[in-house]
């Protein structure tokens, strides 16, 4: 028995989509693909002919009206079905071919006959998918717009979510450029408006590109937001004095509290596209101190990706290491040991770099898309090169209160912990609520307005010397008690020399004493000084080259001399 359909609102609406589908398909056929250049433009009229779109009617669906003869062939089943978020459509793909029949008068009678294809070409999907307004472009980008938080597509999501194999007939960034050269050509218009720097909340919002903050304002279904969370406003601005309160606990200084407040927002702002990244983020202390609760917490708004560096050293998992790092807005490297110059390498390109290359398993190499922030939490030594010095933002965290016990329930960071963060259902450990997130980014908002919208970051030096497996050795302490003395340019007299040999001997004796000098802001040098005949000589020395980190050194030595039994 037929289903009779008395919904015709229902009706009417399918009957806009699928007419605005065929419209746009007609015209995408028609297009002169001569003016693509590319080898195989001309399977992109061919394929998009065998598609044809059922009709949800009860007098048609599911039949193919045929022109030719005036039948109506059944489809048995659709070949695909499409859905934009708000309307969905099916797809029969395939032809129609004729064919001679006797009727029982024994004459000829023409009929239609269903040639179905089992199989549609991947990138049919993606151009079907962008003609019915799953999909958007903007500023060249693909976008998938179907629920009101829309998704930036980068090369390897097309290829994931498409299965664009390796025998396919086009490439995902060949996709990407059929897509451009019909909206050239079209002009499509898109189904929902893209707010590509809005945050969408219940009843507020916060507009990155405008910079406000916009309350009693609600989600619209014609609207596409950059990100969208299930909070109220309220509830954010308890939450948020709550962070203001941990931030004042747990940071060294206030210029590590000015940097650790300036992150979350410029996260966002890097991960929405409104600015561009310059810097990355080094949090340093002991263990224990709130730095790991601090980034659940920033992470929770953002699409994280665990960095490890063990694997991008590694030539046969680095391609697919850095392939799991596409679309990451933030690159968090955690529990890394001693980050030191070696690492650089691959810690410039997570820091820098907007692309990379990498691939899947079975997959072609694409282009990535690595516009995440770097974030570092560590609590060893952490020491740069003066180029990524000169980017890194650097958050000193107070060291382990005294007293301060491993137990979750004692400790003095419980109360934030239960505040912050919740047992999943598929964690073994808690994780920070969506709301926490949203409190720590709409307190850096308004802490980024009252610094008149600027990212003015201090310069802070971090204690690399308060590490368990740290003690300075006979030269550093040497150094430091000149310093201490007044005597801040040190000559290398065959006294000095003996001192350097005795210390740094066998193989790689020049990095470790270059590493060591640098650890307490000194390096070696020549210097033109006077003599005691009034002369000026050149001399070798062991100077400051970094008085922050000279004085941090100063500091971390007097306190272990004089630290009480």
């Amino acid at each position: 028995m037929t289903e009779v359909i008395t919904d015709y609102g229902d009706l009417e609406k399918q009957r806009k989509a699928w007419e605005r589908l065929e419209i746009n398909l007609k015209q995408t056929i028609n297009l002169s693909w001569d003016k693509f250049q590319n080898i195989d433009s001309a399977k992109i009229p061919q394929s998009l002919d065998l598609v044809h779109i059922l009709h949800r009617d009860i007098y048609e669906y599911p039949y193919l009206p045929v022109k030719s003869t005036g039948e109506n062939k059944r489809v048995k089943r659709p070949s695909l079905h499409l859905n934009n978020g708000r309307d969905t459509v099916s797809i029969f793909y395939g032809g129609v071919n004729k064919k001679a029949e006797k009727t029982d008068d024994g004459e000829n009678k023409e009929v239609a006959v269903l040639k179905v294809n089992k199989s549609i070409p991947r990138f049919v999907n993606v151009i079907l998918d962008y003609l019915f307004g799953k999909l958007s472009l903007h500023n060249g980008f693909l976008y998938d717009v179907s629920t009101s938080q829309f998704k930036r597509l980068s090369e390897l999501d097309i290829t994931h979510e498409y299965k664009l194999g390796k025998r396919s007939d086009f490439s995902s960034s060949e996709v990407v450029e059929i897509i451009r050269f019909i909206n050239q050509e079209l002009s499509i218009k898109p189904l929902k408006t893209l707010k590509t720097a809005v945050i969408a909340c219940k009843d507020f919002q916060m507009d990155l590109h405008d910079k406000k903050i916009l309350k009693d304002k609600t989600i619209d279904d014609a609207e596409c937001y950059f990100k969208v969370f299930d909070c109220s406003f309220d509830d954010v601005i308890k939450k948020s004095i709550l962070n203001a309160n941990y931030l004042d606990m747990v940071i060294e200084d206030g210029d590590s509290l000015h940097n650790a407040q300036l992150q979350p927002i410029y996260q966002m702002l890097v991960a929405c596209r409104e600015i561009t990244k310059t810097r990355f983020f080094v949090s340093k202390s002991g263990t224990r101190t709130g730095k790991g609760l601090r980034h659940k917490v920033i992470s929770s708004i953002f699409d994280t990706k665990h960095v490890n560096l063990d694997e991008l050293s590694n030539k046969a998992t680095a391609a697919m290491a850095w392939a799991g790092f596409d679309g990451g807005e933030m690159l968090l490297v955690t529990e890394s040991g001693e980050i030191g110059k070696s690492l650089e390498r691959y810690l410039k390109i997570l820091a820098t770099e907007s692309t990379y290359r990498g691939r899947g398993i079975g997959q072609n190499y694409a282009d990535i898309n690595l516009t995440g922030v770097l974030s570092i939490d560590s609590n060893e030594k952490v020491l740069f090169s003066s180029e990524m010095n000169s980017r890194a933002v650097n958050i000193a965290f107070k060291n382990r209160p005294k007293g301060e016990t491993d137990s979750e329930r004692e400790s003095i960071f419980a109360p934030y912990w239960e505040a912050f963060t919740e047992q999943g259902v598929s964690e073994t450990s808690r994780e920070a609520t969506e709301l926490a997130g949203v409190a720590a980014l709409y307190s850096s908002f308004i802490y980024w307005r009252q610094n008149k919208y600027k990212f003015n970051f201090k310069q802070v030096e971090m204690d690399n010397f308060s590490s368990e497996h740290f003690d300075f050795d006979d030269v550093q302490i040497y150094i430091i008690e000149e310093h201490i003395k007044g005597n801040k340019t040190i000559i290398k007299t065959d006294e000095v020399q003996k001192l350097l040999k005795e210390t740094y001997y066998g193989a790689g004796s020049p990095k470790r004493r270059k590493e060591a000098l640098d650890i307490i802001g000194y390096f070696e040098t020549t210097r033109k000084l006077p003599t005691f005949d009034g002369e000026r000589r050149t001399f070798r020395v062991i100077a400051i080259g970094n008085p922050r980190r000279a004085s941090k050194a100063v500091t971390v030595f007097l306190e272990t001399m004089y630290e009480p039994p």
